[in-house]
């Protein structure tokens, strides 16, 4: 390996200037200095990052033809980094998004907005992670004794642990919603895929019967394009995947026929989707870890998409939204708030398209807002920049949007944006076994 090689590989591992938080029992908080969740409830040395205060307030139910109001809608832009002035910030930035202001001088640019720690989640749920902190318990790459908590590890010690942590997150038991996800080519083409799905959690007693060993069960319904209309996906997802495998079913509108699919995750390709995201990038990371030896590189402070409700208003349309190369810097917000950083090193023996990651987990959430992946000549490839707000009607900290950006052929593809649908999302309600079953599929076609 030339000096060349051994600089960028040091400086993708430990950003220049940025120190690392020391992780691990004798330097975590105190428990009382810990939000519910387990992130640290105080804010920052020089103030830029607030102390929790609780997140925002939980309202009546949303009109859905207005969608979710922004809460912060008269905050001023601080200032906003570009290409001219990158150099100044580049110690609280992932080198994705250092990426694409150099790529892209003269359209990308990252407003950036005073810190509002809205994450909030209802007191039941708070309970049940306090009750249960210290029960879960790795086995090697598998979990244990998970009961109902959604942050199994509220003060985790490893890299896996915070995985876990996002894997079981909060995102409100249940929910039916109607969203789309679009591939952006590199002449700013749109290729628009409609779904409408149906997502329980068995694990935090959202069905009406236990479901022992049963994470979530999900229906996905596609509406368009026109080749995928009509079709149907069930899932069942394992609270153990590396134990007990996520079987998938298809329904197919042409034969009507179920069909149970081969194993599907890991870095297989979905479909509709341009190759521009695997498997297990679906909402953040989802399924087995097994692949990857997780490093847990500690805390850091960087500028995250969050609170973007300029970017989910019901009065902005897709073509406003999506521009050539990337997502028109008009409709984002990013904020400086504190993250965990895990690095994913492929495993001796393991296969996957993606030989490193970095991931970057916002504390108060535990979800996933930054991917940096790296190819097999340990080069940046591909940046995921995913955006959040809180439901604040349902107490839900959750994805406005995932983004998936390709450095190489300069598409990217959005993922759970409705601005322009019309389906209002339903949270919170049991499912039935019986609902949830191969069998089932040919009714609901029906419907």
């Amino acid at each position: 390996m030339g000096f060349a090689c051994v600089a960028l590989a040091f400086l993708l591992v430990a950003p220049r200037g940025t120190k690392a938080v020391e992780v691990g029992p004798e330097k975590a908080p105190a428990g009382d200095q810990l939000t519910p969740v387990g992130a640290e409830r105080a804010g920052n040395a020089d103030g830029t990052i607030p102390a929790w205060d609780g997140g925002l307030a939980r309202t009546p139910a949303i009109d859905p033809e207005i969608g979710y109001l922004d809460p912060f809608a008269d905050d001023p832009v601080l200032f906003t980094i570009t290409a001219a002035n990158v150099e100044q910030y580049k110690d609280r930035l992932s080198l994705g998004h250092v990426a694409l202001l150099e790529r892209y001088p003269d359209t990308f640019r990252m407003p950036v907005y005073r810190t509002r720690r809205s994450a909030a989640v209802p007191a039941s749920v708070q309970e049940e992670i306090g009750q249960q902190a210290g029960l879960a318990v790795e086995d090697g790459y598998r979990i244990r004794n998970v009961g109902q908590t959604t942050v199994p590890f509220p003060r985790p010690t490893d890299g896996l642990q915070v995985i876990w942590n996002h894997i079981f997150r909060w995102r409100g038991g249940s929910v039916s919603r109607q969203y789309t996800w679009l591939l952006v080519t590199t002449q700013g083409l749109r290729y628009t895929v409609r779904i409408r799905d149906h997502e329980v959690f068995a694990q935090q007693g959202f069905m009406t019967e236990p479901q022992p060993g049963r994470l979530y069960n999900e229906y996905a319904f596609y509406i368009a394009p026109p080749e995928l209309a009509n079709t149907i996906f069930l899932r069942w997802e394992p609270i153990d995947p590396v134990g007990e495998s996520t079987i998938n079913w298809r329904f197919d509108p042409f034969s009507l026929r179920v069909q149970r699919l081969p194993f599907f995750g890991y870095d297989d390709i979905p479909p509709a989707t341009g190759a521009l995201r695997v498997s297990d990038q679906n909402d953040g990371f989802n399924g087995a870890p097994d692949d990857y030896e997780w490093k847990l590189l500690g805390k850091r402070e960087r500028y995250i998409g969050y609170n973007a409700y300029r970017l989910g208003s019901k009065k902005a349309k897709y073509g406003e939204i999506l521009k050539p190369h990337h997502v028109n810097s008009e409709f984002l917000r990013y904020e400086l708030h504190r993250v965990w950083v895990v690095e994913a090193t492929l495993r001796k023996g393991a296969h996957h398209r993606y030989p490193r990651r970095i991931f970057y987990f916002d504390e108060d959430t535990w979800q996933i807002v930054q991917e940096e992946v790296y190819d097999e000549r340990g080069e940046l490839w591909r940046f995921g920049d995913h955006q959040t707000i809180q439901f604040y009607d349902v107490m839900v900290p959750w994805y406005r949007a995932l983004v998936h950006y390709d450095l190489r052929s300069r598409a990217y593809l959005v993922s759970y944006l409705d601005n322009e649908e019309r389906f209002p999302w339903r949270w919170g309600w049991k499912g039935r076994p019986v609902q949830f079953v191969p069998d089932h599929m040919q009714t609901i076609a029906k419907w």
